[in-house]
């Protein structure tokens, strides 16, 4: 299985996963040969990226680019983890409290699995855009949130605080009735916006009496909505601790690439906001780390350059998350490029990316 452009595909190709829309509904379904009538309704429908099989014999060697999209977590640990996250969390809302101690023994997984990457704070990780998912949401915090960690060297106790407070810190968005998903919540009635900014202390009050989790770990459940300025909530403190700050810039980010509480945006739109609040809702350093991890562009992007090109992130360029490789797919005439042509934005600085294209 290979992840590849759209652009790249061919007919006879054969889909090795399903091909779903925004909203989860499945469009081609895994094993699908692909059809030039399929394969032009993936380009009107602006899908960039699929997962096709690997071809059962040898071809001739690929000379094109292969797109190169680098996660936190290996795709089969990410898929088992979310799962058991979520098996966990909903058996509380349940009120079988006692099964939320194996998110302890689950985010030393994550943790682990991390760790076993000896340069995993050297490189660029694509986080794309999705739909809200809070368990997903709460497993993409502790691992971004791990890798700032690491590389502002936090001891291993504050680590680990941090990946069990990350996997908890939304547990008490289950309490609540109120439609959150794709929506800025400033926007909501008075009272419902109240209600929603209870939700860390909801979460605080499911596990004070918890022996398994640490105090520090309870205190960054509650206080990961504060902000430096006292802007924040549900205290208002402008007493935040580095910790809280951490958990709490990835946890913005990631609300407003996904629509938890905000209306979801494009990852270059959220990278903007959180360079905006550096120095104002988390401290400058921290925000310097989020911002060295996180690619702007994420591979399989569509992007439009200066030069009026049309092209599609190829791969990340370490230490420069705003620079990453292209591949143009057609001229400033809109006219499709026949001869493979890569732009490394590291190496030409005349280049620019001007808009992603939906």
């Amino acid at each position: 299985m290979r992840l590849v452009t759209v652009e790249d595909i061919k007919a006879g190709d054969i889909l090795a996963k399903d091909v779903l829309l925004e909203d989860y509904t499945i469009l081609l379904g895994k094993g699908t040969e692909l059809k030039e009538a399929y394969i032009e309704k993936l380009r009107d429908l602006n899908i960039v990226t699929v997962y096709i099989e690997e071809p059962k014999e040898e071809e001739e060697a690929e000379s094109r680019l292969s797109l190169e999209v680098i996660t936190i977590l290996r795709e089969d640990v990410e898929e088992k983890v979310k799962n058991k996250v979520k098996d966990i969390l909903e058996l509380h809302v349940y009120q079988k409290t006692e099964g939320l101690k194996e998110i302890a023994d689950t985010a030393q997984k994550v943790i682990s699995d991390i760790l076993s990457d000896k340069a995993v704070v050297e490189k660029v990780y694509d986080v794309k855009e999705r739909s809200a998912d809070i368990y997903e949401h709460s497993l993409t915090i502790c691992t971004i949130a791990t890798l700032i960690a690491l590389k502002l060297e936090l001891t291993e106790k504050e680590i680990y605080d941090i990946g069990v407070s990350s996997l908890l810190h939304d547990l008490g968005l289950r309490y609540l009735v109120l439609h959150y998903e794709d929506q800025d919540i400033n926007l909501l009635p008075a009272k419902d916006q109240e209600e929603y900014r209870k939700h860390p202390i909801y979460a605080y009050t499911a596990v004070k009496k918890e022996s398994w989790i640490s105090e520090e770990a309870k205190n960054l459940v509650l206080s990961h909505k504060e902000h430096i300025d006292g802007s924040g909530y549900p205290m208002g403190t402008d007493v935040v601790s580095r910790s809280a700050q951490i958990i709490g810039v990835c946890d913005e980010f990631d609300e407003m690439i996904c629509g938890i509480g905000k209306a979801r945006v494009r990852v270059h739109e959220a990278i903007s906001t959180i360079r905006n609040y550096s120095g104002i809702w988390f401290e400058d350093d921290i925000v310097k780390a989020f911002l060295g991890l996180i690619a702007v562009y994420p591979a399989g992007s569509k992007v439009m350059t200066n030069q009026k090109e049309l092209a599609v992130v190829m791969k990340q360029n370490p230490s420069f998350p705003e620079r990453p490789v292209l591949r143009v797919i057609s001229d400033k005439f809109g006219q499709p490029i026949k001869e493979e042509k890569i732009i490394d934005l590291v190496k030409d600085t005349s280049v620019v990316i001007q808009q992603v294209v939906k």
